[in-house]
């Protein structure tokens, strides 16, 4: 009786536990939202039409929203690709993508996030962005008259009024702070970076203004090689 109690027990511990993995593998995906900057297809020399955006390993599911943070247009795009990124860029995308989010190249400053849209909305978008990649490119093949695609949105190539800061912390003591204040002047020379906060509300490392994304480049190398990753990127 013992027995047959401890067996009917384990089916059913059996069963929710399938039950479980079942509903975790059918859900959706968890939540994810990053911010940082954007990059093109065209700098990996990737000639896949069929490719519109390149994202981390890391980004969950297949469908994925970027917003433009400088002007909150945005896409949702299902056929994505993924691999190890180096992290200077959070996202690659095609110049099609780039120009319907009026991206600006001097601050590319997006975030990217699952999405929970309807798959038929986002499968139909995605087939516009594949269709219109495809004549775009027999344009440039067919016709040297062809204007270039970044010319087709005007404040595309404009220079931002907006900065770059990356900041670290909040610390609760100031010691922290200034240790790292001095370790970090020690191969960023060429920055400015500064100390603010309270015991109160935290205290805080700010490297920046930075004018843009290649001097946002030159820093991130330092960072990297020197082992100071771990900041938040701010624009304003």
């Amino acid at each position: 009786m013992i027995k047959k109690n401890i067996y009917i027990f384990l089916s059913i511990l059996v069963f929710a536990s399938c039950t479980n993995i079942e509903k975790k593998n059918n859900k959706i995906v968890d939540s994810y939202e990053k911010k940082g900057f954007l990059g093109y297809l065209d700098e990996l020399n990737i000639k896949d039409n069929n490719t519109n955006v390149l994202v981390d390993k890391e980004f969950p599911g297949n469908t994925i929203k970027i917003t433009n943070l400088l002007n909150n247009k945005s896409e949702t795009i299902s056929n994505i690709q993924k691999k190890e990124l180096d992290g200077a860029r959070i996202i690659y995308v095609s110049q099609l993508i780039k120009n319907s989010l009026e991206i600006n190249d001097s601050i590319p400053y997006i975030r990217i996030e699952s999405s929970k849209l309807n798959p038929t909305f986002v499968a139909n978008k995605a087939k516009i962005f594949q269709e219109e990649q495809k004549v775009s490119n027999t344009s440039k093949v067919s016709s040297v008259e062809v204007v270039p695609l970044s010319k087709n949105v005007n404040n595309t190539l404009k220079k931002s009024n907006k900065r770059i800061y990356l900041q670290y912390g909040s610390f609760y003591y100031d010691d922290y702070a200034k240790e790292l204040n001095q370790n970090l002047k020690k191969f960023i020379n060429s920055t400015k970076i500064s100390i603010y906060g309270s015991k109160k509300k935290g205290y805080y490392v700010t490297i920046g203004p930075i004018l843009n994304i290649n001097k946002f480049d030159e820093i991130f190398s330092l960072l990297k090689n020197n082992d100071y990753e771990g900041y938040e990127i701010l624009v304003k």
